[in-house]
């Protein structure tokens, strides 16, 4: 079986069955997936991170204090790469966790911040299993859409023989592939490409000094991160951020002013079927700009800036799309949302506007989290606060509606 595309979040915990773990990242990397596993401390004494790392080519998680990305704990990060998250095997204990939402472990913490179903693969003493507070959480867990494989009949490593043991590693496998299939959330962009444009842009008044604003690329990395998750191309031009974009991007191009991200989104509007003007481009730019850095010492008291508006992006963008192109835009307000917004749609010619306000804490500009009224023509929908990813799924799977009128 091949696994392409498939990204796994794999969660092993301290049953005799985790060396099995490894056969699950090994099959799924030879088939073209990606594996990054996440055991608790007591698995790590049955099989070592290091046996997961040298299999899945990633740094196993066991502890959320130990992370590989800047400014960004792992239990953010990891959740947001992964489309498929499955615990293999889930002890009585890890079962426990999952139920009451015990978030005191790497794995637990990262199921507690996971959005979607899990695939969950129980093992243990088969009296265990059937030990009632294990079959009530199960039983809730079930009930809560997570989808469980096994345990199977068998000897286990006890010597007792019942159910309990890990289910057959194809099981799991098939169990997880329909996992990724089931992913209701996730627009079919398959056979799109689409343009972001992401991040801030920066107009200099001299060489050190420039007008710019708090945008981070955030929004922008997620809405490439899921509409590769949905199977599409995706090309990008960013201002200048600091955040890591996905690797398997059709095409990056990283940008500083405004008119340079105007060129290339001009170059590169051609070949797109949705575009989605996320960048937060700024509105004016120094009319000039000093050669050399103007010395505080050396200068006055009180300086004028003369400044000009830099080109509209998506306006000029609008004035080249071809039919059938469909342009999504944001609107970051504090005040007057979706007056501004539908005003911003008519416009700049957008099918789709992003109404995101701004002044609320805990959406708007530097943050993980977002909140936004997605406008269009018929439509008021309110996203209340999430992930960026979560509510970049949202505007894709409304662009790819409109692709479709």
């Amino acid at each position: 079986m091949a696994y392409p595309g498939l990204r796994l979040l794999l969660g092993v915990s301290s049953s005799i069955a985790a060396f099995r773990a490894l056969d699950i990242a090994s099959t799924i990397i030879k088939g073209g997936g990606e594996v990054r596993a996440v055991l608790t401390p007591n698995a790590t004494k049955l099989v070592g991170p290091a046996a997961f790392d040298a299999i899945t080519h990633k740094r196993s998680i066991v502890s959320l204090w130990e992370s590989d990305h800047s400014g960004e704990m792992d239990h953010l990060e990891a959740t947001k790469w992964a489309n498929v998250f499955a615990v293999a095997p889930a002890t009585a204990a890890t079962l426990a966790r999952l139920t009451v939402g015990l978030a005191d472990d790497a794995l637990s913490t990262l199921a507690i911040a996971w959005p979607r179903p899990l695939v969950i693969a129980p093992a243990m003493n088969p009296t265990m299993y059937q030990h009632p507070t294990v079959q009530a959480n199960l039983a809730v867990l079930r009930g809560r859409g997570h989808r469980i494989v096994g345990p199977a009949w068998g000897l286990t490593a006890c010597g007792d023989r019942g159910q309990g043991r890990l289910a057959d590693v194809e099981d799991i496998l098939i169990a997880i592939v329909d996992a990724l299939r089931d992913r209701r959330d996730v627009p079919n962009l398959t056979g799109h490409h689409v343009l972001i444009t992401s991040g801030p842009t920066r107009e200099f008044a001299d060489p050190v000094r420039c007008i710019t604003n708090p945008s981070t690329g955030r929004m922008g990395i997620a809405l490439a991160r899921q509409a590769l998750n949905a199977g599409a191309r995706v090309t990008v031009v960013t201002g200048p951020c600091d955040l890591p974009f996905p690797d398997d991007l059709t095409h990056l191009e990283r940008v500083v002013t405004a008119e340079e991200m105007r060129d290339a989104v001009l170059r590169l509007l051609p070949e797109a079927t949705i575009a989605v003007f996320a960048a937060a481009v700024s509105d004016w730019r120094p009319a000039e700009a000093a050669a050399q850095k103007a010395k505080k010492e050396d200068g006055p008291q009180e300086m004028t800036l003369h400044l000009v508006r830099t080109p509209d992006v998506a306006t000029e963008a609008s004035k080249a799309r071809r039919p059938g192109q469909v342009f999504v835009g944001f609107a970051a307000e504090t005040e007057n949302l979706l007056a501004n917004a539908r005003d911003k749609m008519r416009r700049k010619g957008f099918d789709l506007v992003v109404a995101n306000p701004v002044s609320v804490p805990g959406a708007g500009f530097g943050t993980e989290t977002n909140q936004a009224t997605l406008v269009g023509e018929g439509l008021q929908r309110e996203v209340p606060q999430t992930t960026k990813d979560l509510l970049a799924l949202e505007i894709l799977a409304e662009a790819v509606k409109l692709a479709k009128t």
